[in-house]
């Protein structure tokens, strides 16, 4: 039984689909990380922490693989929902954190 669900933003949903066209491994591997995310979004594998990043100050970064990361925020309106909010490296002139 999913504990949270997952919505993602258009900036997130316009990066996402970059990521995966014509990549099944990120695409597979993604929806992995979702799925543990709605569960569970501080299980050890998926190495959450708070950040600051281009977009907010205080969201959370969670590892999909490498340098992949997912960027969300715990929705202020419920407690349920995780809004994903960025996805990418974590680091290079385009990663997530800058």
């Amino acid at each position: 039984m999913n504990q949270y669900r997952l919505i993602p933003r258009d900036h997130f949903k316009r990066k996402y689909t970059k990521l995966v066209k014509n990549n099944s491994h990120f695409r597979n591997r993604i929806q992995e990380v979702f799925e543990v995310l709605m569960i569970n979004p501080f299980f050890p594998s998926l190495k959450t922490h708070k950040v600051n990043t281009k977009i907010k100050k205080g969201v959370y970064s969670s590892s999909i693989s490498g340098d992949l990361r997912i960027i969300w925020e715990f929705n202020e309106n419920e407690i349920n929902i995780i809004d994903l909010l960025d996805i990418g490296g974590h680091s290079g002139s385009k990663g997530v954190y800058k």
